[in-house]
Parts: C-alpha cells; sequence; structure tokens
C-alpha cells in the first residue's frame, strides 16, 4: 500500500480547505473539483471524502448544485477519433490538462457540443463560472434544435453557476439594498406614519451587553394590514399582506433591503413621503441570492397567526401558485437573454429552440428548488407543469394538471377562448388568469363578457382589476370618452368595498381630457374628511395630475390641503415637494 508523502498530505489538506471556501463563495462545482484534486493526492483523505459526502447530501441545495458531473462522450468515430488524437498530444489525466485538450478540439471544431461541455466542466470545477457559462452558452446554441434535453441540461448548470463568487453580474436571484441617512428618522415616526410597519425580532448579538439594547431595529414593511380576523368568507392569499422590504434601522443608516426590486422600490417611495430627498446619498447594492435561498421572493407573504393548519397550508399552495404563475412569469432574468420568462415563452411559442431550451431549464431549478425535502412544506405539492403550462411548454407529466383549470393556462389557451361559451364559473377563472399574464388583448373581451353578463361569481374580480385593460385599451386607441364610460359600467360591479383607484383614473382621464375642473371635483370627494397619509399622498398625486394639465389654479388648493396634512402627520418629504410646488402659486 502506498504512503502518503507530507507534501501530498499538505497538498490534500490545502485543497479541502480551498473547497470549502469556494463552497462558501457559492461555487459548489469548484468545490466539488478542489475535493477531487485532494483525493488524487490523498486516496483515502477523510477529510475530502466527508467534504464531498456532505456535498452530495446538502438538502438545501438545488440538485443541479449538488449532482456529480461526468464528462460527456464523443457520440459518432469520427469525432471519437479526434478526441483520441487530442488527447495523445496533451493527455487529460489532470484538470487542467484536460481542459487544455477540449479548448484545443473546440478550436478545431467549434460546432463540438460534447467538448465544450467538458470544458466547461473543467472551467467551473477550477471555479471559473463565468467562462464556463461562456461555453455552455454555446452548448445552448448547437444543441437546442437536435438534441433538446442536452441543451436544457447544460443551461440548467449555467443557472446554478451563474450565482456564484466572480460571476455575480451573471446573477439573476439578487437581495436588493439601500441605504439612507437615518438622521432624525424614529422607530415610533415609521411606525406611526405607516401602520402596515410592524416590529420583528431583532437578532442579538451574545457578545453584547443585553442591558444596552441592541444597534439594529428590524421593522417589517408590509403592502397592507392583515385582514380582519372576523370576517365570515375564507382569505385567499392574493389579499394576505406580502413584505416589501424589511427595514434595519442603525445608529447612523436606515437599510431596506427586499429580494424583489418592485418591493423594495415601493417601500423606496413611500420611505420618500417621510423624509425629505437625500440627493446622493443613497448607496445601493445587490447581491447574489445565497442557494439555498434562490426562491426567497416566493416567500414574502405573512400569514396571520393563531389560524387553523389548514389555512396555512391553502395559503401556502396559493401563495406558490400566485407567485410563480403571475408575478414571476414576468421578471426579466439575464438567463433568458434579459427576456421575462412570458417573453421568452412568446418566442419559444414562434419556434426560438434556444429560448425554449433556455427556458426549460429556468423551470426546471426552480421545479428542484420545491422538490427539496425542507421545501416540501412550503410547496404543498405544487406541479411545476402549472408553471410549464402558464409558458406553453411541454409537461412532464401530464396527469399532474388539471386540463379544465384556466388558473395555469398559456397565453395561447386562452386567446383561443370563445368569452361568450364560457359559463360564468369558467369566465371568471379565465379573467383572473389573462389577468395574471398582463396581455389587454386577451383580458379585454373576458372583460367585456364580465360587465355583460355580471355572473354571480363576480365577487372574485376586483373593480379595478376588471376596468384596467379595458381602460388602457380606451386610452392607447385615444378615446379617453370610452375609458370615462368603461369606468362607470364598472362602478355598480365593484364589491361591497370598492377601491379608490377606478375614481383615481376617473381624476385622471378627465385633466387629460382638458377637464381640469371636473377632475379637481372628484379629486376633493375622494379626499373629503379624510387626514390619512393616504390622502396627504393623493393630495399631492393630485396637484401634480393638475399642474401637468395646465391648471396650477385647480392644483392651489390640493397643494395647500397636502402640506398641511402632511405637516399634521410628520410627512417631511410630501410637505416640502407640496411647498416647493405651492410657492411660485402663491405669489403676487
Amino acid at each position: 500500500m502506498p504512503t502518503t508523502t507530507r507534501n501530498e498530505s499538505d497538498a490534500a489538506s490545502a485543497l479541502v480547505h480551498e473547497g470549502w471556501n469556494h463552497l462558501m463563495s457559492q461555487r459548489p462545482l469548484a468545490a466539488w473539483g478542489s475535493w477531487r484534486r485532494a483525493l488524487r493526492a490523498v486516496p483515502d483523505s477523510a477529510a475530502a471524502l466527508k467534504a464531498l459526502a456532505t456535498l452530495e447530501s446538502a438538502g438545501e441545495l438545488p440538485l443541479a448544485a449538488r449532482k456529480t458531473y461526468r464528462f460527456r462522450q464523443p457520440r459518432g468515430d469520427a469525432q471519437r477519433e479526434r478526441w483520441d488524437v487530442a488527447t495523445r498530444r496533451g493527455g487529460a489525466e489532470e484538470l487542467d490538462a484536460a481542459a487544455t485538450v477540449f479548448q484545443r478540439l473546440v478550436a478545431d471544431a467549434p460546432d463540438d457540443a460534447e467538448a465544450w461541455f467538458n470544458r466547461a466542466l473543467c472551467l467551473a470545477w477550477r471555479g471559473r463560472d463565468v467562462e464556463a457559462v461562456e461555453c455552455l452558452e454555446r452548448v445552448v446554441a448547437l444543441e437546442s434544435a437536435h438534441h433538446a434535453e442536452g441543451a436544457v441540461e447544460a443551461w440548467t448548470l449555467a443557472e446554478v453557476l451563474r450565482q456564484g463568487g466572480g460571476a455575480e453580474s451573471l446573477a439573476d436571484d439578487l437581495r436588493y439594498a439601500c441605504d439612507y441617512p437615518r438622521g432624525d428618522v424614529a422607530t415610533d415616526d415609521l411606525l406611526a406614519a405607516f401602520p402596515e410597519i410592524r416590529r420583528i425580532p431583532t437578532p442579538r448579538d451574545p457578545t453584547r451587553d443585553v442591558a444596552k439594547g441592541p444597534d439594529v431595529v428590524v421593522l417589517e414593511w408590509l403592502d397592507r394590514p392583515f385582514p380582519a380576523a372576523d370576517r365570515d368568507e375564507e382569505t385567499p392569499a392574493h389579499e394576505l399582506p406580502r413584505v416589501l422590504a424589511t427595514i434595519y434601522l442603525g445608529p447612523e443608516t436606515l437599510r431596506l433591503s427586499s429580494p424583489c426590486v418592485d418591493g423594495l422600490e415601493r417601500a423606496e417611495e413611500r420611505l420618500r413621503l417621510l423624509i425629505d430627498d437625500p440627493g446622493e446619498a443613497v448607496e445601493r447594492t445587490a447581491a447574489p441570492l445565497p442557494l439555498p435561498f434562490l426562491d426567497a421572493a416566493a416567500w414574502t407573504a405573512r400569514f396571520p397567526e393563531g389560524r387553523d393548519p389548514a389555512d396555512a397550508a391553502r395559503w401556502s399552495r396559493e401563495t406558490v401558485e400566485g407567485f410563480y404563475e403571475d408575478r414571476w412569469i414576468h421578471r426579466p432574468r439575464q438567463g433568458l437573454d434579459g427576456l421575462s420568462p412570458l417573453a421568452a415563452a412568446r418566442d419559444a411559442h414562434d419556434g426560438d429552440s434556444q429560448a425554449r431550451a433556455r427556458l426549460e431549464a429556468v423551470v426546471r431549478l426552480r421545479e428542484q428548488l420545491g422538490a427539496r425535502a425542507g421545501s416540501a412544506a412550503m410547496y404543498q405539492g405544487y406541479p411545476f407543469d402549472r408553471l410549464r403550462r402558464r409558458l406553453g411548454l411541454d409537461p412532464v407529466d401530464p396527469a399532474s394538471i388539471d386540463a379544465a383549470d384556466l388558473g395555469c393556462a398559456s397565453l395561447w389557451e386562452l386567446k383561443a377562448l370563445d368569452p361568450k361559451a364560457l359559463d360564468d364559473h369558467a369566465l371568471v377563472d379565465a379573467f383572473l388568469s389573462a389577468r395574471g399574464l398582463g396581455d389587454d388583448a386577451v383580458s379585454v373581451p373576458l372583460a367585456e363578457e364580465l360587465l355583460r353578463r355580471r355572473p354571480d361569481g363576480a365577487p372574485r374580480v376586483a373593480d379595478d382589476d376588471l376596468a384596467a385593460p379595458l381602460v388602457r385599451s380606451a386610452m392607447q386607441a385615444g378615446r379617453p370618452d370610452q375609458a370615462l364610460e368603461t369606468l362607470e359600467r364598472v362602478r355598480p360591479f365593484a364589491a361591497a368595498n370598492p377601491s379608490r383607484t377606478p375614481r383615481v383614473w376617473r381624476a385622471e382621464v378627465l385633466a387629460r381630457m382638458g377637464r381640469p375642473a371636473d377632475a379637481a371635483d372628484v379629486y376633493a370627494g375622494l379626499l373629503d374628511g379624510d387626514d390619512s397619509v393616504e390622502a396627504a399622498r393623493l393630495a399631492l398625486d393630485a396637484a401634480e395630475t393638475l399642474i401637468d394639465a395646465d391648471a396650477p389654479e385647480s392644483a392651489r388648493p390640493f397643494l395647500r390641503d397636502a402640506a398641511r396634512l402632511a405637516s399634521g402627520l410628520g410627512l417631511r418629504g410630501v410637505e416640502t415637494r407640496a411647498r416647493r410646488l405651492l410657492a411660485p402659486l402663491e405669489r403676487p
């Protein structure tokens, strides 16, 4: 039995340490490569064997991040002969030598997809993830039309590599943050101005004296309050609050952080109601999410406490359906050439095989996230074939989805429907599904049929959701009168608690039509007797809309109201903006 020299043992130890560093930097393939090289130096290295076993059993990682990858083999005799010649020229026993061999092979034959894939593995095992992704792009280009599964496998690997350290510029799943100078903003100011903000437990430093209290106060900024606990009907998941951003209130800085950039932007917009614009002092950052938390954006909903476990299970399933099928599909991804999944699906439907392969891979990795043992309770058995159907992809298991369920129907399925032929329940389902896709060409015929028929299931449709595609279409066609007519038709359709939004839209349309006095009357009715934060914000919005409509005199009373309300509520941002706009209107 060969003995291990001191130099070999030291080299193996260094490689094991290097592998752990790679794993901490989100380069699992590089970690695997380092530990395999450690075993070449010391075949019975307990540390290397334990590290490899730890990676293989890391159930918090998606399968593509922890599986063992092997070199692809040549497919034909001519390709095999060419590989044999290249191997004899340079040998492929060591990783660096193998990388050189495959580099020569792709230089001599740029259409050799297997060589491109193997070179990508060599680079990934060395932690050169950006170069590896470039090689995998070539694999997709070469294989997507004739060997789709090979292309999907390659791009699923690329989805993992783009989250690694050194490849931050390629990452798609990020945590966004912005830091504001705290100034004199107090926790009580935030809680008083925005009831939807709530305290959450603050992690404590075990080395710090508890009596001194934490350096940082942690809050959650929800998009709405929790629904009333005593309501008779079941609360659907889409009515539950979602976290716009987590607030970290430190001694000098106020930080907003979120895995959803749109949520962060909404929280930041609200924060500016409270504070003056800090200008260049705001610092913005975005960093890749850890691999175990790539789906963090799916779990921003907050469930009421003390409810039946069955409610939590239902909410969790509805949350994942709503996230992937109505929101995630609209978010651009670098892994899809900057397109959203829905836009990539359109290209795939038009025959773009590369778009289809990339989209299949992106969905596959999300499916692997949902398949982890620790995710089962959250995903509640969600079949990702629902998402595939939504995007016009072929299901893996057709039996896992209900063909009659229009909630996950694709754009092309919904386009093919005849609204008049649908029963009431299917009509409502089809409209809500089309709303999630955000395609007015599909939504408008369904909305028109809903307004004509007014079915019993209509309370599931919010008045602003129903009006939105019809109003947009009318305004884009240059028909503001039609938009106003639509808003009138929608008004009796509203539920017991109609939203304010359609009335705001009415005022905006009137202002654009050159009817500022009528617009001002609508705004005044909305603001009558309201002294809330939202009223201060709406008064300022009303004034700015009227100023844009070249009606500064109509804007003046709203600016005064905005300044007065903001002053009483401590909304310095609103007050400053209102007084700045009011100043030239008050001059003699």
